[in-house]
């Protein structure tokens, strides 16, 4: 079904990025701090963050019957996975209040169901590009919910293998209002915020259109990092996890290979004597994985680098409307944004070391762009989003929400 208003416009890039930034700054400065004292519990989560670093593993590897039998990552084992086309927040929220009866309020306080989710985060800033108008998952996370107070300065820059933990967050916002949601719909959440691996060099497969790592370094690094959540939400008892595309966006890390790291991560594969082979950890007390992605191609990669170990919710047929539109131009604007960027870093480097390295990174964010893209992408150089990195990079990633 087509639509049944007529189409409006979009505001320019650059008066959008304005609204977004200030209204972040009122959120920030005004609408947490009035928030908090009615809810003492998010003040608690607030204080009570923490920054881990290389955690260890919380269980002792367990011993596999030695037989042959069907890989764990086809079964699924006892750990459940999804995938969803949606934003962090209304996967975690499903989460929270999956088990409500319906003769009965339904329980959003998550002290039963224990969900986390996975802040993908800036290395650099607390809130990546939030109070500048960037409109990345990190800024989404920010402008609904009392997140940003607890990622403290002196937490920054964010290990490679370390993640802040914050228990306790309060959702005020929901996706499709500014409103502030009324206090009996408020609801909580923990939160791993977590950073991935930038601009890593990669080279894309003119057979296949997938883009790969050029370092075998790289692929083992951002596994540890997944790991470093799963490990975290062992320790903190969490029991389902809204995880996502980590890094598929500006960041430039090829949606195929985060897919199949965190599939390797979750699932380990046994070999014909029934030991695992690859990672031997095990995740015992998480029950359910939700990959919420927002892109539905980025979701199709996931669906396929899974195959039978994830399941995936079927999408409600929706009406096509503006927003839906917004949603999609602002993420290529940004990349259009990161690309533009990085050409003028490979026309000011003198080093033709470099120069090739950010030549790869260049065309691995362009095989991104969408086929039908003849946007300018000069004219959306106003939408890069923060400027703290001493290499001159961005700092909000275009994350999937």
């Amino acid at each position: 079904m087509g639509r049944t208003q007529p189409s409006v416009g979009q505001p320019p890039a650059a008066f959008r990025k304005a609204a977004r930034a200030k209204k972040a700054k009122v959120t920030l400065n005004q609408l947490i701090p009035s928030l908090l004292p009615t809810h003492p519990r998010a003040q608690r989560g607030i204080d009570s963050a923490e920054l881990i670093v290389e955690p260890k593993s919380a269980v002792k590897e367990t011993r596999t019957p030695k037989k042959e039998g069907p890989d764990v990552s086809e079964t699924n084992g006892a750990l459940h996975i999804r995938l969803q086309v949606a934003d962090t927040l209304t996967a975690a929220h499903a989460l929270v209040t999956e088990k409500a009866e319906p003769d009965r309020p339904v329980n959003v306080s998550n002290k039963e169901t224990r969900v986390a989710i996975l802040n993908m985060a800036s290395p650099l800033t607390p809130g990546g590009g939030f109070v500048n108008g960037a409109g990345s998952q990190e800024e989404s996370l920010c402008m609904r919910t009392t997140l940003l107070p607890s990622l403290k300065d002196e937490y920054y820059r964010l290990p490679e293998l370390g993640a802040v933990y914050t228990p306790d967050v309060l959702v005020f916002r929901d996706e499709d209002t500014d409103d502030v949601l009324e206090k009996k719909d408020r609801w909580f959440v923990d939160c791993i915020s977590a950073a991935m691996l930038r601009n890593p060099e990669i080279e894309r497969d003119e057979d296949t259109g997938f883009s790969h790592y050029v370092q075998e370094k790289d692929r083992q690094l951002i596994l540890e990092k997944m790991k470093i959540v799963l490990r975290i939400c062992q320790l903190k008892g969490i029991r389902k996890i809204v995880l996502g595309a980590w890094g598929c966006g500006a960041y430039g890390n090829p949606v195929a290979e985060v897919a199949k790291a965190w599939k390797k991560a979750l699932l380990p594969r046994n070999d014909r004597k029934g030991k695992k082979k690859g990672n031997k950890e095990t995740w015992s007390g998480i029950e359910e994985v939700v990959f919420a992605i927002k892109d539905i191609g980025m979701a199709d990669a996931f669906e396929e680098a899974f195959g039978k170990g994830i399941d995936r919710d079927v999408e409600a047929e929706v009406d096509e409307s503006d927003e839906d539109i917004d949603i999609a131009q602002r993420d290529r604007e940004e990349l259009q944004a990161r690309i533009a960027e990085l050409k003028q870093r490979i026309d000011a480097t003198p080093n033709p070391q470099v120069k090739k390295g950010l030549d790869s990174i260049l065309d691995g964010l362009i095989s991104q762009l969408p086929t039908n893209s003849g946007k300018d992408i000069d004219e959306d150089e106003d939408e890069v989003d923060g400027s703290e990195d001493d290499s001159g990079d961005s700092d909000a990633g275009s994350e999937q929400a």
